[in-house]
């Protein structure tokens, strides 16, 4: 708190600590009263209006955030429930401002590491501990999640398929040995969270997610070698839980096996579908629930008020269409920009540590971008925060991998060896 006083990109870092680690619900006592979340948000907000820095309104993925948080309001219009809605719009109108000004307030390559570092490193410390305990154990089925959009195990398993790599990326650009074997280590701990969790979810993002990592590398084959070394290794050495392979297997025999759980959802998007041609603005934001029985062609026979379980559908069913489209565009450019990043890591005026910081963050960021599509495509979660922490990520990677080498030359390394956040006050 002290530093977020002095400090802009300290008080950025403090808001995604707590808003990933979420401290508040592993303590025994109720730190609601204290309203910390509340107080962190106006430490970077108000100071960094009165220090001129504003939200970055220009950056194409900045523009998208906003055109999104305006479907949301166009969806009230038609809203199944209004007030419900409403708690929701509050929620992203707080979650776009914080990425907006995320944008603009990270300036230097080692603020965005940092930034990453903190993201994935609260959510991979929990993450982490899981995957040690599963281990330790034998073999664990974790049944729920943390806190948070990430409460239920396919939202536990998703948020670690997202943030496997980025691990790899921090580790890849820090100069302290003992920093980047933990993020290391903190990686694949969590692939063992992932297989614990039983989410067929969870293992298609982390399948996507690696797939891709390694068509973005420029040495495929010694990749998919380290890659199935520590396969092998993990197979013979970490235990994985009984029924795990089953579990797997349904993913493509669940009609043979008469998987409820997979023939449900199919029914749930064939709703999320009837809504969005009813509704072409949207039943509101997070309403799809409340509109459920409305639109279930089978009377309730997989019950009432269900959720849509797929991210891209249910921006459909509760926006419209005009917020798939701009939901779409928003996934779609930031794919776009992340190959365009690795285009121009390239450059002759970049020096070598640049050059390998663009090149090894942006193919991170894609995996883990890819990791959400399709992981996301079977759980509602588009409204979570680290996706959208994940759109400001990558739009201040562009606009630093834009910036001329006289202009950009910081004030301390580019990418220092202990992840210290250095205090810039007099340079912001």
């Amino acid at each position: 708190m002290f530093g977020a006083v002095r400090s802009r990109f300290a008080a950025l870092l403090l808001y995604l600590w707590f808003a990933f680690f979420r401290p508040q619900e592993w303590v025994y006592f109720d730190l609601g009263a204290l309203h910390l979340s509340l107080a962190i948000a106006l430490l970077l907000i108000v100071p960094s209006v009165f220090s001129g820095i504003w939200p970055n309104l220009t950056h194409p993925l900045s523009v998208g955030m906003i055109l999104f948080l305006a479907t949301a309001l166009l969806s009230q219009v038609q809203a199944v429930d209004a007030a419900f809605g409403w708690q929701w719009i509050e929620y992203l109108a707080s979650l776009t401002c914080v990425s907006l000004f995320s944008v603009s307030i990270i300036r230097t390559r080692r603020e965005l590491l940092l930034a990453v570092a903190v993201i994935t490193g609260s959510l991979g410390f929990h993450a982490a501990k899981a995957g040690l305990a599963s281990m330790l154990a034998g073999g664990l089925q974790f049944a729920d999640g943390l806190a948070g959009p990430w409460v239920d195990n396919n939202g536990y398993a998703l948020a670690g398929a997202m943030i496997v790599y980025p691990l790899v990326a921090v580790g890849q650009n820090v100069r302290r040995r003992s920093v980047r074997y933990v993020c290391y280590l903190a990686a694949g701990l969590t692939v063992c969270t992932i297989v614990s969790t039983f989410s067929r979810e969870g293992f298609l993002a982390l399948a996507t997610a690696t797939v891709v990592f390694i068509l973005l590398q420029r040495r495929r084959l010694m990749m998919v070698t380290v890659l199935a070394a520590v396969l092998l290794a993990g197979i013979a050495v970490v235990p994985v839980p009984d029924g795990y392979r089953e579990r797997i297997q349904t993913i493509h025999t669940y009609r043979e096996v008469a998987d409820e759980s997979a023939i449900s959802r199919l029914h749930f998007w064939q709703v999320g579908l009837e809504m969005g041609l009813d509704r072409p603005f949207g039943v509101g934001l997070r309403n799809f629930d409340a509109a459920y029985d409305r639109y279930d062609f089978l009377d309730g026979a997989y019950g009432t008020h269900r959720s849509v379980h797929n991210s891209h559908v249910q921006v459909l069913a509760e926006m419209g269409f005009p917020g798939l489209v701009v939901w779409l565009s928003l996934l779609g450019y930031s794919g776009w920009v992340g190959l365009k990043v690795r285009s121009r890591a390239s450059r002759g005026d970049l020096s070598s540590e640049e050059h390998y910081f663009d090149f090894t963050m942006a193919n991170a960021l894609l995996a883990s971008m890819s990791a959400f599509v399709i992981g996301g495509s079977f759980i509602a979660l588009a409204l979570n925060d680290l996706t959208w922490l994940t759109f400001a990520l990558v739009a201040s990677m562009e606009r630093l991998s834009r910036v001329d080498a006289g202009a950009r030359a910081p004030a301390y390394p580019v990418l220092g060896g202990n992840l210290a956040p250095v205090s810039h006050a007099a340079k912001i």
